[in-house]
C-alpha cells in the first residue's frame, strides 16, 4: 500500500506525523505490509521526523494565496501553475492508494493532481473556519474529517466525521491526567508563540517581564527572528533581578518538557489549542488578526465559549490587560479548577490520530478488494 499525506506549515506537519504513527501502529495490528508512505510539500518542514519514520520527501513548488494584498500573490500563481503540473507526474509515477491532507497552501498541487487521476483523497480541517484548500477538496474527497464541529456546515454530511485534532503520542498527557493546581510556590507561565513566535506576543511580555518574575516562573518561546535581541534585552533589563533565574527563552522549545510543569499558557490560535487542552491548561489566547489569517479569531472564541480560554484581541493587548487575566486565573483557584476541567471537552482528540489511521487503511485496501 502506498500513502501520500500532504500538508503546509507546522500546524499542519505534525498532525499528518502523528496519524502516520497510528498507520504503522494499526497495520502492525491488522497484520499487513508496512506502506510505502510520502510527504509531498514545499519543504520538508522536519527531516528529523520524516527520517524517523521512514516517510519519504518529494518536493512539489507552491505558492500562497494571501488574504491581504501582495505582490508575491502574482508571483505565486506561477510557482503554484509549476507544482501543478509537477504533481501530476509525481502521483502518476507513485500512483497512491489514498492521500491524506491537511490543507494549507502547499498541498493544492498535490490534491488537483489527485482529482485528475482520480486517487481517493481523504482531508481533515483543523479550524472552526476551513481554509480555501481544504474546503475545496472536502467536495470531491472521499471522507473529511473534523477538528471542530463549527466546521461540518461547510462539508456533506454523509462523508463527514468529527474526530478532533491528531496529536503525537509524545505530546499525550497519561491517561486519566489530572492536574493539579496550587502545589507550587511559584506558577509556570508558558508563553508560545508558534514555532516562529510572534512579535507581538514578545513586545507585551517583555513589557511586563521583571513584575511577572517576582511572582511568576516564565518559559517563553519567542522564535527564532529576534532570539538574540530578545537574549539581548531580557540580559539588561534583569541583570538585578533576584529571580532572573526563573525566566527561560529560546527560539524554539520542545514544549512536550513543559506541559507538565505549566500551569497556565498564553498562546495563539492554533493546534497549540488541542495538546494545551489534553493537559488541562488554562489558556490566554490571542488570535492572529483576520485580515492574516481567516480562522484564529474563530478558533479563539470557540475556546473561550467552551471555557477553557480567555480570548486578548491583537488590539487590546496592553501589558497592563495581560497582567490582569493572569492574575484573574492564577489568582483565583476557583476559576483554575473551572478552566482546567473545560479543557476535558476536547478529550476526543485522544484518539484522532488512531481514528483517522484506521480509516486511512481501510480506503488503502480497499483497491485490493
Amino acid at each position: 500500500m502506498k500513502i501520500v499525506i500532504t500538508g503546509a506549515g507546522g500546524g499542519h506537519f505534525y498532525p499528518l506525523i502523528a496519524v502516520v504513527e497510528r498507520i504503522y501502529k494499526e497495520a502492525f495490528v491488522q497484520k499487513i505490509v508496512q506502506p510505502e508512505i510520502y510527504f509531498i510539500s514545499d519543504q520538508p518542514y522536519d527531516e528529523k521526523a520524516l527520517f524517523e519514520l521512514g516517510i519519504k520527501f518529494i518536493e512539489i513548488p507552491a505558492g500562497k494565496l494571501r488574504v491581504y494584498p501582495s505582490f508575491l500573490t502574482v508571483t505565486d500563481l506561477f510557482k503554484t501553475f509549476y507544482g501543478m503540473i509537477r504533481a501530476i507526474f509525481v502521483l502518476y509515477k507513485i500512483y497512491p492508494d489514498v492521500i491524506f491532507t491537511k490543507g494549507g497552501y502547499a498541498s493544492f498541487p498535490t490534491i488537483f493532481a489527485a482529482r485528475i487521476l482520480s486517487i481517493p483523497v481523504f482531508v481533515h480541517e483543523s479550524d472552526t473556519v476551513p481554509g480555501r484548500t481544504t474546503k475545496w477538496a472536502g467536495k470531491f474527497a472521499t471522507r473529511v474529517a473534523l477538528s471542530y464541529t463549527e466546521a461540518s456546515s461547510f462539508y456533506p454530511k454523509e462523508k463527514t466525521a468529527l474526530t478532533g485534532q491528531p496529536i503525537r503520542e509524545a505530546m499525550m498527557p497519561p491517561q486519566n491526567y489530572e492536574r493539579i493546581y496550587g502545589t507550587k510556590d511559584r506558577p509556570v507561565i508558558l508563553i508560545i508563540g508558534g514555532s516562529q513566535g510572534s512579535q507581538t506576543l514578545n513586545e507585551a511580555v517583555l513589557k511586563i517581564l521583571p513584575e511577572l518574575l517576582n511572582t511568576y516562573d516564565i518559559v517563553h518561546q519567542c522564535g527564532t527572528t529576534k532570539l538574540n535581541d530578545i537574549k539581548v534585552f531580557t540580559d539588561s533589563v534583569l541583570r538585578e533581578h533576584q529571580y532572573k533565574d526563573r525566566y527561560y527563552v529560546e527560539g524554539f522549545i520542545d514544549v512536550a518538557l513543559f506541559y507538565p510543569k505549566a500551569d497556565i499558557a498564553i498562546t495563539r490560535a492554533g493546534s497549540m489549542i488541542f495538546e494545551l487542552a489534553l493537559w488541562q491548561i488554562p489558556m490566554i489566547i490571542v488570535p492572529i488578526p483576520e485580515t492574516i489569517s481567516r480562522d484564529q479569531r474563530s478558533n479563539a472564541y470557540t475556546a473561550a465559549s467552551l471555557g477553557v480560554a480567555v480570548v486578548i484581541e491583537e488590539t487590546n493587548l496592553s501589558s497592563s490587560v495581560l497582567t490582569n487575566e493572569i492574575k484573574k486565573i492564577l489568582d483565583d483557584k476557583n476559576t483554575y479548577k473551572r478552566m482546567s476541567s473545560s479543557c476535558k471537552t476536547y478529550d476526543l482528540s485522544r484518539e484522532a490520530a488512531s481514528t483517522i489511521a484506521r480509516e486511512i487503511i481501510r480506503i488503502g485496501l480497499s483497491h485490493y478488494d
